[in-house]
């Protein structure tokens, strides 16, 4: 004969507060540190955690001055609730956006959306006018916050801890103001350079590999003005204080309007680094951020065109 009796099923569920409460508290192991990405006090977290505690009848944290750790009862609970939480909070953020205009949030870096971008930018939203673009713009480093999904870093072809989509190559040229070709001395021929100032994006490395490629011009790449912007580079350019030595496909505008011209273009360089487009891994993207990527790409392929 069987003797084993189940326990009685709970007549009343905890309330999803409640339950939230635990969840970052056992996932941050603090109460401080739970109120605070609840935006509640330590309080009213503490008396949740207890009032669970008292529901289901068993004790879920060991407390004590300097740490908070999971009993097995809350261990237990932990791994069962994390995956069912999580996917109610995804389907509810989901339902909630769902009668709002859908935000793309975007990591790029301040040169690439200024020159290349922005002015692409509007073929995007006449194609998709409902979404709205918000773009976080940063250098050296991804900050990749967590409502970014798609960000367009320069750099080389490693990412670690990112899924990484080759995108933009760039071929950097001599420019500078028209008023540099007959002025004085003029700039009419390669060892002219040698008789103007040099102008530098960050440090010396784009001049010496410029000119590993072309010797046979005697010139010092380790003189000149050096700034950390690129926009900055190309509006001294522009201003006459010297050569600068810029991507080409950033500088479409005042080349279009004459504010810069390109004495040598078949002295080019293919610069070693490029831009690559960034998401998380094993992250499913929004249909959102899926045709931004598409419509980048497609943007890259019209410009190999031409």
């Amino acid at each position: 004969m069987n003797d084993f009796k189940p326990m009685p099923a709970m007549t009343r569920l905890p309330h999803l507060s409640l339950l939230l409460a635990f969840k970052s508290v056992a996932e941050l192991g603090s109460f401080t540190r739970a109120a605070s990405a609840l935006h509640l006090s330590q309080s009213a977290i503490s008396q949740q955690v207890v009032k669970l505690e008292e529901v289901l009848q068993a004790q879920l944290f060991e407390r004590s001055t300097r740490s908070v750790v999971l009993t097995s009862a809350g261990q237990e609970l932990l791994a069962e609730l994390k995956g069912p939480l999580e996917q109610l909070i995804t389907a509810l953020n989901r339902c909630s956006r769902r009668h709002q205009p859908p935000v793309l949030h975007i990591e790029t870096e301040p040169v690439i959306s200024a020159f290349w971008l922005t002015p692409r930018l509007r073929q995007f939203t006449k194609q998709f006018p409902e979404v709205q673009i918000q773009q976080i713009l940063s250098t050296q480093r991804v900050e990749f916050p967590e409502q970014v999904e798609v960000a367009i870093k320069w750099g080389g072809e490693q990412w670690p801890g990112f899924e990484s989509e080759y995108f933009l190559s760039l071929n950097y040229a001599p420019v500078c103001s028209p008023a540099l070709i007959d002025g004085s001395p003029p700039l009419r021929v390669p060892a002219d350079l040698a008789k103007h100032c040099l102008l530098h994006d960050r440090n010396y490395q784009d001049w010496k590999r410029w000119h590993a490629l072309y010797p046979d011009e005697p010139l010092n790449v380790e003189n000149g003005h050096v700034v950390t912007d690129s926009n900055v580079l190309a509006q001294m350019a522009i201003e006459g204080y010297g050569v600068a030595l810029c991507a080409t496909e950033l500088i479409e505008r005042p080349l279009r309007s004459g504010e810069l011209v390109i004495p040598f273009p078949e002295m080019t360089m293919r610069h070693p680094l490029a831009y690559y487009i960034l998401t998380r891994p094993q992250h499913t993207l929004s249909p959102t951020a899926k045709s931004f990527i598409d419509w980048l790409r497609s943007m890259v392929g019209e410009q190999s065109a031409e």
